[in-house]
């Protein structure tokens, strides 16, 4: 069933390593290096988390195609199945040269790849080898792969930013409508390092995320469809297909990897914020500027209509029209996550308070 408000309202335990879109791309899941998943949108969770006595560290995740489960990777390799999700093999009794940092699924979702810090690749189920970089010497370890859609080939991408095409996966050119910003396909000191890539629907193109926020589209991506989320601490090291989502919902997930902080008056982060500096610092990181009371916030719109089916990322008002005396982020499931009140901590909760008073969705 989806995620409960009161499961979600948890912080989190250990570092959000993953974000995994849905296939329809209306929900999400994080997945924290303990193992614990949390689901946004018409994102369902399966199943209790892998026991707490963990020999390694989950890294990454993957979704069968119809978003009906998934897989959990630990960096030794080792697989957990989940929902839907049928174990095919693992190299959790390997001995690796170097840790697994990312995973993908092949399309029909009856195999997977398993990839390592160097590049090396690791085929199961009908996942075919197309080639790796297990033997190339790389200036920074790989932290993300995508696979073409119809699986006859994958990308890697180091942290660096440097791109390595296999299969019928091609190289790309920074999009062009972005190509001043867009990072290069080559090693770049960029300071934020690159933390996953996700491929566009048709394969012509990809984005990398950084973990900062900013998102580098390739080929014919385009920022327009959106990017990868601010990665929270720890890093985010795994982007999944079917491609990054939209800019709102990466406010969701900003805001969402700030839970646990305390309520700060004023508070703009990073490390307190109050109601609406939180909204503000969400839609600020990615790209969105809003004005910092939440007033002014609801006054700029655009409104929704009356009774209108909110969206993760979603900004809900309390109080009147002229007298708006709180706001927080839409998150799915009829919950919102927000900064409520002196004392508290970001957290998720029920919107639905008796002055709910409307939403917006910030362009």
């Amino acid at each position: 069933m989806p995620f409960s408000g009161a499961t979600r309202a948890r912080a989190w335990n250990a570092p959000v390593v993953s974000m995994t879109p849905t296939p329809d791309a209306r929900g999400y899941w994080l997945a924290a290096a303990d193992g614990e998943v949390q689901g946004a949108g018409d994102a369902a969770v399966y199943g209790p988390p892998p026991p707490s006595s963990l020999n390694r560290p989950v890294v990454g995740m993957a979704a069968t195609p119809d978003g009906a489960g998934y897989w959990l990777v630990a960096s030794d390799g080792g697989i957990f199945t989940f929902g839907a999700a049928r174990f095919y093999g693992s190299t959790g009794a390997m001995r690796l040269n170097r840790p697994i940092t990312a995973m993908l699924a092949t399309p029909d979702g009856a195999g997977y790849w398993l990839v390592a810090s160097d590049g090396g690749v690791f085929t199961f189920g009908d996942a075919r080898y197309h080639g790796s970089t297990g033997n190339q010497s790389l200036s920074a370890p790989v932290v993300g792969a995508a696979a073409t859609p119809d699986g006859a080939g994958y990308w890697l991408t180091t942290a660096a930013g440097r791109v390595y095409p296999f299969g019928d996966a091609t190289p790309q050119q920074p999009a062009a409508s972005t190509a001043s910003s867009a990072a290069a396909p080559a090693d770049t000191s960029d300071p934020a390092p690159v933390v996953g890539i996700a491929a566009t629907s048709d394969g012509g193109g990809y984005w990398l995320a950084h973990s900062d926020g900013e998102v580098a589209p390739f080929g014919d991506a385009g920022l327009g469809g959106g990017s990868a989320a601010p990665a929270p601490a720890g890093g985010i090291v795994a982007v999944a297909a079917p491609g990054p989502p939209p800019a709102a919902t990466r406010a969701a997930h900003w805001a969402l990897a700030q839970i646990g902080k305390p309520y700060v008056y004023g508070g703009t982060g990073p490390d307190g914020f109050d109601c609406s500096g939180l909204v503000m610092s969400a839609y600020g990181a990615v790209g969105i500027h809003l004005p910092r009371v939440a007033q002014d916030q609801y006054d700029a719109g655009p409104l929704l209509a009356a009774g209108a089916t909110l969206e993760p990322g979603d900004v809900v008002f309390f109080g009147t029209p002229s007298g708006i005396t709180h706001d927080g982020i839409y998150v799915g499931n009829g919950n919102m996550v927000d900064a409520p009140h002196t004392g508290a901590t970001v957290r998720v909760e029920p919107f639905q308070w008796p002055d709910y008073v409307g939403a917006s969705r910030p362009l």
